[in-house]
């Protein structure tokens, strides 16, 4: 009996929970934080991923920061979104809303990188969204209240990654092993 219960709660989905979270990847499955770069002017693709938490994710303000060997060429956001203002590396960050509640893990962004060195380690970052000063999502709930969104890892450049492990739920971080 008690195998059984574990092999039916360790195949439950895993949900964020009551709170967001948001992640750099560098693939579609939102799996892997970290980005080699052997050879400058070889291009890469970041991704800006989403877990919404119980009440979903309507809209999201943030802003990234990279060093300054890194180059972002061109970024394109979900084509789920209806509104954006700015660019995730703007000086005053982005903000945009999807057309409709998203519910399940989504991508936000997904940005073509232009490194000009190799070997030299670094991290891409999401920051707090200058005129908040937080990292904030609207839920889909009556009236699309704002809360805090957590950030669940930097994007490692020649090194190993980040997991914000005391600020992320245990749930959150499994979901970025189990690729969902």
């Amino acid at each position: 009996l008690l195998a059984l219960i574990f092999v039916v709660v360790i195949s439950a989905e895993v949900s964020a929970g009551r709170y967001a979270y948001i992640g750099l990847f560098v693939d579609g499955a939102h799996s892997l934080d970290r980005q080699d770069i052997p050879a400058p002017y070889v291009f890469y693709t970041t991704w800006v991923w989403i877990l919404p938490g119980y009440d979903g994710v309507q809209c999201a303000n943030f802003k990234m920061i990279q060093p300054e060997w890194n180059l972002c060429i061109k970024t394109t956001p979900n084509p789920l979104t209806t509104v954006v203002l700015g660019e995730p590396y703007d000086d005053e960050g982005v903000s945009f809303c999807f057309g409709a509640c998203q519910t399940d893990w989504v991508w936000l962004y997904q940005l073509q990188q232009l490194p000009t060195a190799a070997g030299v380690p670094g991290y891409i970052e999401i920051v707090e969204w200058p005129r908040s000063g937080a990292v904030e999502i609207a839920d889909c709930t009556c009236g699309y209240p704002i809360e805090p969104a957590t950030v669940l890892n930097k994007l490692g450049l020649n090194q190993n990654a980040l997991i914000h492990t005391d600020e992320a739920s245990w749930g959150a971080i499994k979901s970025i092993c189990s690729g969902r």
